[in-house]
């Protein structure tokens, strides 16, 4: 699931100036697991994966992967805890 103005950036400008000036870009995939929830306003830059299950908190700026089952956020986005059992709310499925 996204939320709105989620960006999925995967293209980048050279970090050595006179590349950069040349105009040289370059990019790299982003991969997003299964039953992912991204928040509203998140942005993913290039090269990262998010693992399945995992939930990416609202405004985050995700620089690098993210593993599987667990709550992320911030800038940069960073864990916070493992999703556990103890995160039902018994909501029947």
């Amino acid at each position: 699931m996204f939320g709105p103005r989620v960006g999925i950036y995967t293209s980048n400008h050279a970090t050595y100036a006179k590349e950069r000036v040349a105009g040289g870009c370059y990019a790299k995939t982003v991969n997003i697991g299964s039953n992912v929830w991204i928040g509203a306003g998140v942005n993913i830059n290039q090269g990262v994966t998010i693992g399945d299950n995992t939930i990416i908190g609202s405004g985050s700026v995700v620089t690098k992967s993210i593993p599987a089952n667990v709550i992320a956020a911030g800038v940069p986005c960073k864990v916070i805890r493992e999703i556990t059992e103890e995160d039902k709310t018994g909501f029947e499925i």
